[in-house]
């Protein structure tokens, strides 16, 4: 009997997870830092964002929202860190996230584009879009699912993936303390 019960407890446990969407099944590290990045740009009325990272010297992270579509964060070193922390105390974030974007050489950036504006997810549901990120300028991984097709294993897919999400949400988490700040300003 206790076999049988058993048996039963482990097949109602794996026909549950079959119904739970595959997005739910992986927690993103990212998926509450996004929710304030989004949410406290919209309470500015902002569309982007910047900040210097506070964990390296002469690097700079920013964001810019498309709301309802995505956000796409860079995280990047800039070689005129005057020039850059000039953009940011005067309020010209969208001229920040351009100026990190259109450097010559990629070296050193981090790239996301998160569809939905929700933080990365590491599989979607079919026929829908899917975050990427990039690393120096390099092809993107997109977490579609589908790492054989990127000639990933699936382990490779999941580590890369469980490392971008920790970095993507240390950002966030960045901006979001930027955001919080323009919030008492007011």
């Amino acid at each position: 009997m206790k076999r049988f019960l058993s048996a039963g407890l482990i097949a109602f446990f794996f026909a549950t997870l079959a119904l739970v969407p595959l997005s739910a099944q992986n927690p993103s590290q990212s998926a509450a830092p996004a929710a304030a990045v989004k949410a406290l740009l919209a309470q500015l009325k902002l569309d982007s964002i910047a900040a210097k990272d506070p964990a390296e010297p002469g690097r700079y992270v920013a964001a810019l929202n498309i709301p309802d579509s995505q956000l796409l964060v860079i995280s990047a070193p800039f070689s005129a860190p005057a020039a850059m922390d000039r953009l940011i105390a005067d309020g010209q974030y969208m001229d920040a996230y351009q100026s990190l974007q259109a450097v010559v050489s990629h070296k050193g950036h981090f790239f996301v584009i998160d569809m939905a504006n929700d933080g990365l997810t590491r599989v979607n549901e079919p026929d829908q879009a899917f975050d990427s990120t990039s690393i120096d300028g390099a092809t993107p991984i997109q977490f579609d699912g589908k790492w054989g097709a990127q000639k990933l294993t699936e382990t490779a897919y999941t580590i890369r993936f469980n490392q971008d999400d920790e970095r993507y949400a240390k950002i966030l988490r960045t901006l979001a303390t930027e955001l919080r700040k323009k919030t008492t300003e007011f």
